[in-house]
């Protein structure tokens, strides 16, 4: 079986895999009282890689190459939106923002948190959190 070609459009779809992540992980995370989420740039990989091509991560050393490429675009796009501080969309609903913080870096694999915004509220991240990225 021959590994799929990541181009630049197939990468350009990670940021709407990452929204969905988010969406879903909100769902459980208010259930529990949570207010930060923790994502890893692998597990962002890894959920793209599956719902893209329908490879399951016990198949990452068939598709060494596949996972590599993609799991260094999850890694450059995480370090963009820490740089940023936020990541937001736009739908139906209205503008959802989140505050963004670097949790984690362990072997190359970026943790991020992520902190809901209220609407109306300026982005403001804790002294601590600020100084972890």
């Amino acid at each position: 079986m021959e590994s799929p070609d990541v181009s630049h459009s197939a990468l350009a779809a990670i940021p709407s895999s990452l929204r969905t992540m988010l969406e879903e992980l909100a769902g459980h995370a208010e259930d529990r009282g949570r207010c930060s989420l923790l994502i890893s740039s692998n597990s962002l990989a890894n959920r793209f890689i599956l719902e893209r091509w329908g490879i399951r991560p016990s198949q990452r050393k068939r598709y060494r190459s596949l996972y590599a490429a993609v799991r260094r675009h999850c890694r450059t796009l995480f370090e963009y939106y820490v740089a940023r501080g936020r990541f937001e969309w736009k739908d139906g609903a209205g503008i959802h923002v989140w505050g963004v913080y670097k949790y984690d870096r362990v072997r190359g694999n970026m943790i991020l948190g992520f902190v809901r915004i209220p609407d109306g509220t300026p982005l403001f991240l804790s002294r601590r959190r600020r100084q972890r990225a």
